[in-house]
């Protein structure tokens, strides 16, 4: 199931869009799971990161423009894939500044827009990314794994920092890690698993992930650089 936001004021846009997405879902087998919005502000005040491609039109009569609206939504979303649905050609050259994949030309047409639809199709597969579920106070939380800083030990339960928020689960570190089953978290005490990608300096004692010191165990210091050392040498395949 791909989530997908179509974001126009006109309903005959949306709805050709939707034709089209039917159609496609037909044709290849799909499913997608399709979201209205009639208003780049509506859709801004209701964005959660669970979209894998949106629509977006540029030039609404009321309210934000599509660039703006974008500008919004990559502030919360990186890897979102973008496609601009427009009757302004010329502005639509502007969607480098929001890593947008392309743009289509309305009114929308089938094969232009099925043609557009398989680039963002690809773009998909390609940002697909590991996600970890954990329990935190009854409810199931998903992080991106490459977003998690490191995971430190705190009594019976292992602490996720990550650039999504702080959450805990009762565990054992030995079971998180388990549960990651990424190369790229490694051991940097007994009590702390560090994500490498994170990682920009380390020093004798310490290491700085993402911007934020934490300690290297004199027993692990070695195996942490030779780890580490792998990493940058690109020993790592990413997932």
């Amino acid at each position: 199931m791909l989530n997908v936001a179509v974001v126009d004021d006109e309903a005959a846009e949306r709805a050709r869009i939707r034709a089209c997405l039917d159609y496609m879902a037909g044709e290849k087998g799909l499913a997608f799971c399709v979201d209205e919005f009639s208003s780049a502000d509506s859709f801004v005040i209701q964005f959660e990161r669970q979209y894998d491609i949106v629509f977006m039109d540029i030039e609404f009569p009321s309210g934000m423009d599509g660039m703006a609206a974008a500008r919004a939504m990559r502030e919360t979303d990186e890897t979102v894939v973008l496609v601009f649905v427009t009757n302004m050609a010329r502005m639509a050259v502007e969607g480098y500044e929001v890593e947008a994949l392309d743009f289509i030309v309305k009114p929308v047409e089938r094969e232009p827009f099925l043609l557009k639809m398989s680039r963002a199709l690809s773009r998909v597969v390609r940002r697909a990314e590991h996600y970890v579920t954990l329990k935190e106070g009854g409810e199931m939380v998903s992080l991106r794994v490459k977003l998690i800083r490191y995971l430190e030990v705190d009594g019976h339960y292992v602490v996720y920092h990550s650039r999504e928020g702080t959450f805990s689960e009762y565990s054992t570190l030995a079971a998180a890690e388990k549960k990651l089953d990424d190369p790229a978290f490694v051991r940097c005490d007994r009590g702390c698993l560090v994500n490498l990608r994170m990682v920009t300096h380390v020093g004798k004692n310490t290491c700085t992930v993402d911007g934020q010191e934490v300690l290297i165990a004199r027993t692990q210091r070695t195996q942490f650089l030779r780890t580490y050392a792998a990493f940058l040498g690109g020993a790592f395949v990413e997932g």
